[in-house]
């Protein structure tokens, strides 16, 4: 596909606490051993798109780390492949995005340097597993100037977070008004946004110097519902999983519902492609004892796991009981530990006998580097 893929390493909504603090959102790590801008990544890999851009916002240096030159992609090549956009990569650039849209008029020289026809703009905030063939097809069939993909049923959460984008079709399935949510009582069924559009890249140029002549940055209420009457805006409907992992509450959720083997079929239906890291295989003791859960190479089990996801070269101590928890790459839960609905971020220390009790709704969230 002759296509530029561009993904927002970032969310201008989603509050994760102490998990997004010292990361940016893409960075964040999912399923034991991914990061979330992998799925993005990997959306436009197995569809045949091998030039993409990430725009960043702060907090990218682990970002750049596990991308690398993107070998991992196979996005390691001359022509095409990975390309950085720091918030500082353009002359007189504040390092402040006044919204999405002015983040693609800072880095608007690349967009236009790359060779291709058309541009894909996805998020890296959600979950999804989408055919961007499919869906070009449905862009040259139907005539559209804009397509834009969203999900009739939102279906991994019960409240629509705010700020999130609400579309209106008629009955071709063209776009009649678009508007973020701004109440909290919203609730499923809606036309859920998330954060995919397609258009040639030519219109997209054109669309952003419009936009910030006008002085509207937001992608949705400032570019296209502006566009609504003059452009033919089309809706995809995405029908597969979709996680939403705007709070701590959806992203425990998400986490513990691939435990699910029909939720992690759905999830995983498409290769989805990371940072190979060489480690050794988990280690059991003699007392270990696992249940329901996803543990990652190079751990060490002494102790109880049950609905867990434990990362990569994570220790568990013996008589250490781990339940329904996230534990990320490099934690030591010593000896003795009780631990329910606790998200424990990489590099920390449990000491022995440590008692933390979380909530499913409101799970116990431990920062990086901590020692408990």
């Amino acid at each position: 596909m002759n296509t530029l893929g561009i993904i927002f390493t970032y969310s201008e909504f989603a509050n994760l606490r102490e998990i997004s603090d010292e990361r940016t959102m893409a960075s964040v790590s999912f399923g034991g051993r991914y990061r979330l801008v992998d799925f993005a990544m990997s959306n436009f890999v197995n569809s045949g798109i091998f030039n993409i851009s990430l725009i960043t916002k702060d907090s990218y240096n682990s970002l750049i780390d596990h991308i690398g030159i993107g070998t991992e992609w196979d996005l390691d090549r001359k022509r095409g492949g990975i390309t950085m956009l720091t918030p500082f990569g353009s002359a007189g650039s504040s390092g402040i995005y006044r919204g999405k849209v002015d983040a693609l008029s800072c880095h608007m020289k690349s967009i236009k340097s790359a060779i291709a026809e058309y541009v894909i703009i996805a998020s890296s905030s959600l979950i999804y597993s989408i055919d961007y063939k499919a869906m070009m097809a449905y862009h040259k069939s139907t005539g559209a100037d804009i397509t834009m993909a969203y999900n009739r049923d939102a279906q991994s959460c019960e409240n629509i977070p705010l700020g999130s984008p609400l579309c209106t079709f008629d009955h071709e399935n063209r776009l009649t008004d678009i508007y973020l949510n701004k109440d909290e009582s919203c609730v499923n069924p809606v036309n859920l946004g998330i954060g995919v559009f397609m258009m040639k890249k030519s219109l997209l140029e054109a669309l952003v110097a419009d936009a910030m002549s006008y002085g509207r940055y937001d992608i949705y209420t400032g570019l296209l519902r502006k566009q609504i009457n003059t452009l033919k805006i089309m809706g995809y409907e995405y029908t597969g999983r979709l996680m939403l992992l705007n709070s701590v509450t959806n992203y425990m959720q998400a986490n513990i519902s691939l435990l699910n083997p029909e939720i992690r079929e759905q999830v995983f239906k498409n290769t989805i492609y990371t940072k190979v890291k060489d480690s050794v295989p988990v280690e059991y003791g003699p007392h270990a004892s696992v249940k329901n859960s996803i543990i990652a190479d190079g751990c060490v089990i002494e102790g109880t796991v049950e609905n867990c996801i434990i990362s990569r070269g994570v220790r568990i101590g013996k008589g250490s009981v781990i339940k329904d928890s996230i534990v990320m790459e490099y934690t030591s839960i010593l000896e003795n530990a009780e631990l329910d609905y606790v998200i424990i971020d990489k590099d920390v220390i449990v000491r022995n006998s440590s008692q933390i009790s979380g909530h499913i709704t409101f799970p116990v969230v431990i920062k990086k580097g901590s020692i408990i």
